[in-house]
């Protein structure tokens, strides 16, 4: 993890800054106390209060997910949350809620990204790709409503499908920093749910919007494309919270399939925090 990234963490234990210690191999905090926190073979840091690490994603939800994003499916928004950092002049960065660190790996470059996350086989594949990769990007198993993360250390916080832990994220941001929020749109998945359901619904609009930062703009994306594969389309379907709650003979239908057009909407929201 590089020395820039580190510079954005606290201590989870006492909230002191900390550095990389005894050649990298520990994390060491400040603070009196000197909390100390080992750095894994992968190169992530487990930030979690004692207890909760290794909630979040399984290994095989990860694996189905990088399998699907890694083909491309969910670039264009990747894409679009890139070019807003970059309109937006964000150079340091967190991805909260960042999974197995497919779009915080490609945000990385030219900036200073850390992904946090719950999972710590999301973390895991995570931190071993911007190790292969080179992108720069750190990582840190950590839950979002107590980040370890300094105050008004970030320019930008990116949540994608994630939940908002908007006071958290307000704390972290500098003043005049932005929050980029996405979820699916209304019709996000409706030709994967016209194979699932007889009465395929629209998706509801977010809930959970902040009410601690200013709202800037909104903007929605909307494509087609067509999953190949009825291993791609598992992988798609194993992502969705509708893998929870369809019965084993709406299930069935997708396993006939070889080929899925479906269109993906996703509403992207733009938050601010004032001086």
């Amino acid at each position: 993890m590089t020395t820039s990234v580190l510079e954005l963490l606290r201590c989870p234990v006492c909230g002191a800054p900390g550095r990389a210690e005894q050649q990298g191999r520990v994390f060491a905090c400040l603070g009196p106390r000197r909390h100390c926190f080992d750095f894994s073979r992968s190169g992530y840091l487990n930030l979690c209060p004692s207890g909760k690490a290794g909630s979040g994603d399984a290994r095989e939800a990860v694996r189905a997910r990088s399998a699907f994003l890694e083909a491309g499916y969910y670039r264009p928004l990747s894409d679009a949350v890139n070019g807003l950092l970059d309109e937006l002049g964000a150079v340091r960065v967190l991805d909260a809620g960042c999974g197995e660190g497919y779009y915080t790996n490609r945000m990385a470059p030219g900036r200073v990204v850390l992904g946090a996350d719950l999972s710590r086989p999301g973390i895991d594949h995570a931190a071993k790709t911007a190790k292969r990769t080179g992108s720069g990007a750190g990582f840190v198993i950590a839950g979002l409503f107590a980040l370890p993360v300094r105050d008004a250390a970030l320019d930008a916080v990116v949540s994608l499908f994630a939940p908002c832990a908007g006071q958290e994220f307000a704390r972290v941001l500098r003043p005049g920093g932005y929050l980029i929020l996405a979820g699916a749109g209304e019709r996000h998945l409706l030709g994967l749910k016209r194979v699932l359901y007889d009465r395929p619904y629209l998706n509801p609009g977010r809930e959970d919007l902040p009410r601690q930062l200013e709202p800037v703009r909104r903007e929605q994306l909307l494509d087609t494309v067509t999953v190949r594969g009825s291993e791609q389309i598992a992988a798609l379907f194993s992502m969705t919270p509708y893998y929870w709650r369809t019965s084993a003979a709406d299930r069935a239908r997708l396993d006939r399939l070889d080929e899925l057009e479906t269109e993906i909407q996703f509403d992207i929201f733009v938050y601010r925090k004032g001086h």
